[in-house]
């Protein structure tokens, strides 16, 4: 397997604007989006328009360098492409850069683009934000425009920025949806940490430090329909993924055998069952919306574990994928260790929130900034009151 290919087509970007890495998934003008599959790179043509998102940061005098590598069709989260490579994790080579935007997270954390664009269906920003040491935004379902994506799971899809800290989220959101601003203030007084028996202590440890630290007071909640909501929005994806990629089964040598079975998988879950998920996907909203009415924020891990190496058996997206279900925005925030691999924190907000979850998660992030942190301009943000 090739190793270090985080970039797929370099470009060449004239200006002083943000530098700004694009998931191939997501079109460009003038490139072929093939999602990092022979099968789609067959027929790929030059995308004749940019994907909105891109559009909006044209206009706004953004530098697209590049558009990056990633898990064939994105249908999957450790990051490792057999054909077109595998992007390094810059923190340890040994260990998986996470995916499915696994070139996106390793553009921004080697300090190759200022914000890097992803998607996020079960965790495919979060997850390799967490692996690569960056932050990332998972964005509400519906909120920016998936026209000119890649489609994997039409209900599940999101697309959402990468950059190495939570003002550089804002910037990346800014250039997706022209006029976003950050809460400047926030007022947050009741958090629930959303605690799992499958996480590994020392990941805990690190979340509730970093909680501590910034003198945020939290409630332990726990929810024991997550791993029914996790079946459910992996069925839904596989269901919607088999209707999206059907097509390229004729073109079985051109797919890995992992995703030719995903595909096939997906052709096996019947009507029924989708509707049976549906209507446990309506069920996990009002849970959450229950929640989000009694706390302001829900702060839990993003990963189980710290990043996992290659060929580690970790389920990913146990922490991110119920989210994507209910629909809610999420946003990754790296904890440092001295010494060794980072953690990561998740936060959660209501639908459509994500002004105030960034105001809150730049607050929480000049808390725990270490003092190698602080030596970098930190934004002004919110205060807690």
């Amino acid at each position: 397997m090739t190793r270090n290919a985080t970039w797929l087509i370099r470009l060449d970007a004239d200006g002083d604007g943000p530098r700004v890495a694009v998931k191939d998934c997501i079109d460009v003008v003038g490139t072929p989006t093939t999602v990092g599959c022979a099968a789609v790179a067959r027929d790929a043509k030059s995308a004749r328009f940019d994907a909105p998102v891109v559009h909006h940061a044209r206009q706004q005098g953004a530098r697209i360098v590049g558009k990056t590598n990633l898990v064939e069709l994105c249908r999957h989260a450790d990051g490792l492409n057999l054909w077109t490579g595998t992007p390094l994790n810059p923190l340890d080579p040994d260990c998986i850069p996470g995916g499915s935007s696994s070139g996106s997270a390793v553009a921004v954390a080697t300090n190759e683009a200022d914000v890097a664009y992803g998607t996020d269906t079960g965790g495919s920003v979060r997850v390799p934000a967490a692996c690569c040491g960056i932050a990332g935004l998972k964005t509400t379902a519906g909120r920016l425009s998936t026209q000119g994506v890649f489609e994997f799971s039409r209900t599940l899809d999101t697309v959402g920025p990468l950059a190495r800290d939570v003002a550089g989220l804002a910037t990346g959101m800014g250039l997706m949806e022209p006029g976003f601003r950050p809460a400047e203030r926030v007022d947050v007084t009741t958090v629930a940490r959303l605690r799992f028996a499958r996480t590994d202590q020392v990941v805990d440890d690190a979340v509730d430090e970093a909680l501590d630290e910034a003198q945020i007071r939290t409630t332990d909640v726990w929810i024991p329909e997550w791993e029914d909501w996790i079946e459910a929005a992996n069925d839904l994806m596989m269901a919607e993924g088999h209707a999206a990629h059907r097509h390229l089964l004729d073109q079985a040598d051109g797919l890995e055998e992992r995703h030719i079975e995903g595909i096939e998988k997906g052709g096996a879950i019947t009507a029924a069952h989708v509707v049976a998920c549906r209507r446990l996907q309506v069920t996990a909203q009002l849970r959450l919306r229950s929640l989000l009415a009694h706390y302001d924020v829900l702060a839990l891990p993003t990963l189980l574990t710290l990043p996992p190496r290659i060929g580690e058996a970790v389920p990913t997206t146990y922490l991110t994928v119920p989210l994507n279900f209910a629909g809610v925005p999420a946003v990754a925030v790296p904890l440092r260790r001295p010494g060794g691999l980072p953690a990561s924190l998740q936060l959660v907000g209501g639908w459509y929130e994500e002004e105030r979850l960034l105001g809150f998660a730049a607050l929480v992030e000049s808390r725990v900034a270490t003092d190698a942190d602080r030596s970098q301009p930190v934004p002004r943000a919110t205060q807690l009151e």
